[in-house]
């Protein structure tokens, strides 16, 4: 039997459902601004009208299969001081062609896809923009998240306070007193994003090097602090450095007023022990304490069944989490529920899954750390402030509460 022949769908048309976002930006087409602003230069109000921008390019859009500019009229205004030109208020970023609105959207598709595939995604949706002007949208956003959000070491920006860009505070201890009746647990912890063709170098090395290889291919040092409970992420610290002390101390600056903090026991994180309560992580307390486990060796050298194996570690774990949780009754009572189980963050297991959810929606090695520094801040924030999880709604903390927008950020 003869297959049915599939309608081909032309590259350049819009498909039916997407129609609605063309139709919104078609709308804008020939709008007038003429909304009078002070001087983005100087900040003076001695300005007078100037000339009038005709046709202002409002962005591409793809309509019956050919690319239609919409533009629109735009008062200009000049500064008496500075003796500059600027537009009137109007949907445009200061320096950016295209609108507001088509920029948002490239920012909001770049949190979860590639460059390339925001190009591909916005031609699907009727809207022509590059894959280049995308990446450099995600790149002046960065820039912009530095400025108003970034954490300095030696006069340059060296991690990113997410706090300051969700809720306009420095840290978990300004939260607290617009929030009292939450409880804040922490979690920190650092992964290696492979650098783009670091892999085969890894490989043609370890050939070589034949009986002493190196365990891991280069990669970026990618560090997250994370609130557990709260499901958001505080900050990131992201280079081609090695973790240490100096940026486990950015790291752990916005974590500041937390009742309690978990980490792996990395001996950068014991920065703050004096005043910050520090855990160590449940998991990787038990799998050290096996490595000196002498029934454990026995049980090695005698070749025991790998089930005794793993019942005998499940035993002494549930023994240690037991002792554990006794001792933080006293500690931290409130992190008890009715039925007397801890809700906290025992182990790291909250931050190593939010690794690898930026690794997933990273989708891609990267060569530049710019790029990567970009695409991880969107993530994170957009990982944070969501409305849907687990295949129901749920609105987070962050999305009810949050003070961020692009625009915000971009006007900055």
């Amino acid at each position: 039997m003869q297959r049915p022949h599939k309608k081909k769908i032309n590259r350049l048309t819009p498909f039916l459902l997407h129609q609605p976002i063309v139709d919104y930006l078609m709308a804008f087409q020939g709008d007038f601004y003429n909304k009078f602003r002070k001087c983005p230069y100087c900040k003076s109000s001695n300005c007078k009208k100037h000339n009038i921008e005709p046709d202002k390019l409002f962005c591409k859009v793809i309509i019956n299969g050919k690319f239609k500019d919409i533009t629109v009229a735009v008062q200009t205004f000049y500064c008496k001081d500075c003796h500059r030109t600027y537009l009137a208020t109007s949907p445009f970023y200061e320096g950016i062609i295209y609108c507001q609105p088509v920029v948002d959207l490239c920012l909001y598709f770049a949190a979860k896809n590639p460059h390339h595939r925001v190009e591909k995604i916005l031609l699907e949706h009727g809207i022509q923009v590059d894959r280049d002007t995308v990446r450099n949208y995600a790149l002046r956003f960065e820039k912009k998240i530095e400025k108003y959000a970034g954490m300095k070491l030696f006069d340059k920006v060296a991690g990113i306070n997410l706090l300051k860009v969700m809720f306009n505070v420095e840290n978990v201890k300004e939260l607290k007193k617009k929030f009292p009746h939450k409880k804040f647990d922490g979690v920190a912890d650092e992964t290696y994003p492979t650098i783009k063709g670091a892999k085969k170098k890894f490989k043609e090395i370890n050939k070589e090097r034949g009986e002493k290889p190196f365990k891991w291919p280069k990669g970026f040092t990618l560090a997250v602090a994370y609130l557990a409970m709260l499901k958001l992420y505080v900050s990131l610290v992201l280079n081609e450095v090695a973790f240490c002390k100096i940026f486990s101390q950015i790291l752990l600056a916005p974590l500041l007023g937390v009742d309690f903090f978990t980490s792996d026991g990395h001996g950068a994180y014991n920065i703050f022990n004096d005043i910050m309560e520090h855990l160590r992580c449940l998991f990787h307390k038990c799998k050290n304490l096996a490595k000196k486990d002498k029934v454990l060796k026995e049980m090695k050298k005698n070749k025991e069944p790998p089930d005794k194996i793993k019942e005998y570690l499940s035993k002494k774990y549930r023994e240690l989490e037991k002792e554990e949780i006794e001792n933080l009754k006293e500690r931290f009572p409130k992190f008890f529920d009715n039925e007397g189980n801890f809700i906290g963050a025992l182990t790291s297991n909250a931050i190593e899954g939010g690794n690898w959810r930026i690794k997933h929606e990273l989708r891609t090695a990267y060569s530049n750390c710019d790029s990567i520094t970009a695409r991880t801040i969107l993530i994170c924030l957009m990982d944070s402030i969501f409305t849907f999880r687990k295949g129901v709604p749920i609105e987070s903390f962050a999305h009810k509460h949050t003070v961020f927008s692009f625009r915000k950020i971009m006007s900055c």
